[in-house]
């Protein structure tokens, strides 16, 4: 099997599909950018705890902040915190954001149904039955794609760090180190429960200590 003319096709297909798709913003709904667009698609019609939708999105908390921030302040989202736990926030959509996903659900109707029209239903079900495989053994993927504290991680992990969090003096001291978006660093087993192990590409080892190393977000790599 040619992996690589899989590859083409799904990246050439999702190129083609997304710039229709934004095509399509352009005309309707000028005020949203493509990303903002699918935020307001992974709330839906329901009332979602901020952590959750961060997890829907595979996002940071931290950037899903930023990201509904900005959708409120352009009506689309309402914020409230919950009577019960104030340390619990939900999102849900304004008048105008369900407004925003109806379009766009509407969009993907139109579009799916006239690019399928002339290919043969034998060919349609072949299809959708593939694509299902490859939907499920990627979601089987998606963990393995997930941002966490590095603490999560067990010891012996490579991990690509996404986001520091913390205060500027934070991250000052780990840019300080050679810590920053993108670096790779190799967890270490630590026998001070109290601190944290990381050897960094270099071969070098930076003992931090455990709370310190919870401001470092970071996805499983090899």
């Amino acid at each position: 099997m040619d992996i690589n003319r899989v590859n083409e096709l799904l990246e050439s297909f999702y190129k083609v599909f997304y710039k229709t798709e934004d095509m399509a913003l352009k005309r309707g709904i000028k005020s949203l950018t493509h990303t903002e667009l699918h935020i307001i698609e992974a709330i839906g019609n329901e009332s979602v705890m901020m952590n959750e939708l961060a997890d829907r999105l595979g996002i940071t908390m931290g950037t899903a902040t930023v990201a509904i921030s900005k959708l409120t302040e352009k009506g689309y989202i309402d914020r409230n915190r919950s009577d019960i736990d104030r340390r619990k926030v939900y999102v849900s959509l304004t008048k105008t954001g369900l407004a925003a996903l109806s379009y766009h659900n509407n969009y993907h109707k139109m579009i799916m149904a006239s690019i399928t029209e002339s290919i043969p239903k034998e060919d349609l079900n072949i299809f959708v039955h593939v694509f299902e495989i490859i939907l499920k053994s990627l979601k089987n993927k998606t963990a393995y794609f997930k941002p966490m504290t590095i603490n999560d991680f067990p010891a012996g992990t490579k991990v690509s760090i996404v986001e520091i969090k913390g205060t500027p003096i934070v991250q000052n001291y780990f840019a300080e180190h050679g810590i920053e978006n993108f670096a790779v660093l190799r967890i270490l087993p630590s026998k001070d429960k109290e601190m944290f192990s990381l050897e960094k590409s270099d071969g070098t080892v930076l003992n931090i200590n455990v709370l310190d190393a919870k401001n470092l977000i970071g996805i499983e790599t090899e």
